[in-house]
């Protein structure tokens, strides 16, 4: 059961849909896991300054900040990083990469949160103040 259920990432086949995005998972676990997004769930939280999170994983990288550990750095300008995905983000400095654009007014972003920031002044909303 555990390898039928492993080669569905491996046929890209994904059985389990989110009732309330419909977004697709090949295994019932990580549909489980993606559910917090939507209930807000975050059982795993730090044991030194009491952050939560919803996936281990992310409290793994939260606790590298503590540590002050920066496993990742960028091979262009050796730049360190507590997590890989922030590294992938941060090549898009070097490449100059954009891969997430606007619908409405097709502008590109190097970073699907800016987009996300962008998209509030097309629906009129206040923008995000950080």
């Amino acid at each position: 059961a555990n390898l039928v259920s492993h080669m569905k990432l491996h046929t890209q086949e994904k059985p389990y849909n989110c009732e309330i995005c419909n977004k697709a998972f090949s295994q019932r676990n990580r549909l489980g896991s993606h559910m917090r997004v939507h209930t807000k769930e975050k059982p795993h939280s730090c044991d030194i300054c009491d952050k939560a999170f919803s996936h281990k994983s992310s409290l793994e990288i939260h606790r590298r900040i503590h540590r002050k550990e920066k496993p990742y750095s960028c091979e262009i300008c050796s730049k360190a990083f507590y997590a890989k995905s922030h590294v992938v983000r941060h090549m898009r400095v070097h490449t100059k990469e954009k891969p997430y654009s606007c619908e409405i007014c097709s502008k590109a972003f190097s970073q699907k949160s800016k987009l996300g920031r962008h998209m509030r002044m097309h629906r009129k909303e206040k923008p995000d103040l950080q």
